[in-house]
């Protein structure tokens, strides 16, 4: 009879294991991991010079003719700060965190209490990198060029019953420019 009971037990915890991993998966590990992946990003952007990043040329007038992207220095910042990013990850690799028994139950009752059945978080792939740029509009005139880096990193979070991957991504403005224009003289569509 303890024996039965003991089975009934073990297959309700396997079945609930991965439910209650991806769980805590979602929370835990994601909150994690972006805290790792922004502080990293923070401390390698105080170490990292990002000026002169845009090359901004004037026409005759004063106004801007153009912009232009020094795209060795973008390559050169983001390949050091990737390789930041990668280290702080292989500093922190091989985590774990604790599921409670209760929670692997199946009973909402006995949520959050019991020993908890440790999870290991392993931080697998490259770290990626790419830049982004766009143009935001700030009035009849003004447009503002930003450059952005973003980085994703992928997490496998691995259980005993199943394998949870998730990717978790940040991002850091390197420069940014407002392109002030000529006012226009009347302004249609007003109620005058």
């Amino acid at each position: 009879m303890k024996l039965k009971k003991l089975r009934g037990a073990s297959v309700k915890i396997e079945k609930n294991y991965p439910v209650a991993a991806k769980q805590y998966c979602d929370n835990l590990v994601v909150n994690e991991m972006s805290k790792i992946l922004n502080t990293a990003i923070t401390e390698s952007a105080e170490n990292t010079n990002t000026e002169n990043v845009l090359l901004v040329e004037k026409s005759g007038d004063g106004s801007v003719a153009y912009i232009s992207v020094d795209t060795e220095k973008v390559n050169l910042i983001k390949g050091k700060m990737t390789l930041d990013i990668i280290r702080a990850i292989e500093a922190n690799s091989e985590s774990t965190f604790g599921i409670p028994l209760g929670n692997l139950l199946g009973n909402h009752s006995l949520s959050g209490y019991g020993p908890k059945l440790p999870v290991k978080i392993i931080p697998v792939g490259n770290v990626l990198s790419k830049t982004k740029s766009s143009f935001v509009s700030g009035g009849v005139n003004q447009t503002k060029y930003e450059l952005y880096i973003e980085f994703i990193i992928c997490v496998d979070i691995l259980v005993p019953f199943n394998k949870e991957t998730r990717e978790i991504k940040g991002e850091l403005c390197i420069a940014e420019a407002v392109i002030v224009g000529k006012a226009p003289g009347i302004l249609w569509g007003g109620n005058e």
